[in-house]
């Protein structure tokens, strides 16, 4: 499968959401008080981290298919 430049593009900008999404989410936890709160977060930021890897994955696979 071949993807256009503006969808190799758009998959760049959505992995560097994924990745300072994640990276907030887990700074938040850390300075958070209640630990409800903490834990929150860090589920949420493991839920990110967790869609930059399964996007990661996809561009990789994509791009073993061309060569």
């Amino acid at each position: 499968m071949n993807l256009s430049t503006k969808e190799v593009n758009y998959l760049k900008d959505h992995l560097s959401w994924e990745l300072l999404a994640a990276k907030k989410c887990y700074n938040h936890a850390k300075s958070m008080q209640d630990q409800n709160y903490a834990k929150l977060f860090d589920d949420i930021g493991r839920v990110h981290q967790e869609n930059f890897v399964d996007l990661l994955n996809y561009v990789n696979a994509v791009s073993q298919e061309v060569k």
